[in-house]
């Protein structure tokens, strides 16, 4: 796939965040989100969480819609809602990743602010019972034509959005804390290694390259986490070696240490 830039650069702009020139996205926003957006197409990643503006989900159904119309995707993405978070959801593979996640146990980082430091746990029936429930939800949808399709607080007024979304985005690990009794976490000033995958796409006479994930896990878990991302890892090569769009697919990490993490 050879794209002009204008393509992406003009399709954004037409339907996302319409008005003062000054609340157009940059640029280069513009070509990382489409590539963000084909990667989702591609099966590469379940799910885009969009926060690159102010952009409504309705805004962001039209610009999505607009690509498929164009050509430059090859499956009707879904646009779905939850908590006033935007999703674009590639239906097919998001019910096959939590298929899979059904089959094994999944784990979390245990970040609750009593802790002296994080720790990996099995998440337990609460967290399984989630995952039954969002897949039912994307099973029934999976035929929905709603330009936005939204979940309905009944469904995740007592689930862990912070979880979900790592769950959601298919993050090797996600992080959890106790929300009946604290929003707070143990990550102040904690070393966090950053991992991030990257991926290359020719567009006009230019190649540009976008951070495809990004998600952490503390440092001092490296060692129990090494196996996880390695499988990780692994799995996100076989499906980039499946497709012909991108051209390189990479990987760098960096630790950070913040005084305040919000989750």
């Amino acid at each position: 796939m050879v794209v002009s830039a204008d393509i992406f650069i003009s399709t954004a702009h037409k339907f996302l965040c319409r008005g003062s020139k000054k609340k157009r996205l940059p640029k280069s926003s513009c070509l990382d989100l489409a590539i963000q957006i084909i990667a989702v197409d591609l099966g590469l990643k379940p799910a885009l969480l969009y926060d690159s503006n102010s952009a409504s989900a309705e805004q962001l159904h039209q610009y999505v819609t607009s690509l498929f119309g164009i050509g430059l995707l090859t499956t009707e993405l879904q646009i779905i809602s939850i908590s006033g978070s935007t999703f674009v959801v590639n239906s097919k593979f998001m019910k096959s990743h939590l298929e899979e996640l059904q089959s094994r146990n999944l784990i979390s980082v245990d970040v609750c602010p009593w802790r002296e430091q994080p720790c990996i746990t099995v998440m337990g029936s609460s967290n399984e019972n989630m995952l039954k429930d969002i897949l039912e939800f994307f099973m029934d949808k999976e035929n929905e034509c709603s330009s936005v399709i939204v979940l309905g607080e009944e469904l995740y007024g007592n689930w862990n959005l912070c979880t979900l979304f790592g769950i959601l985005l298919g993050y090797p690990a996600s992080y959890w804390f106790d929300q009946a009794q604290s929003l707070e976490n143990c990550l102040s000033m904690t070393p966090l290694v950053v991992n991030k995958a990257w991926v290359c796409l020719q567009i006009g006479d230019r190649r540009h390259c976008s951070c495809l994930y990004s998600f952490s896990f503390p440092e001092v878990l490296s060692a129990e986490m090494h196996t996880f991302i390695e499988q990780w890892t692994g799995l996100l090569r076989d499906r980039f070696s499946k497709q012909a769009v991108f051209s390189e697919l990479s990987f760098s990490k960096e630790t950070v240490v913040l005084p305040c993490v919000t989750l």
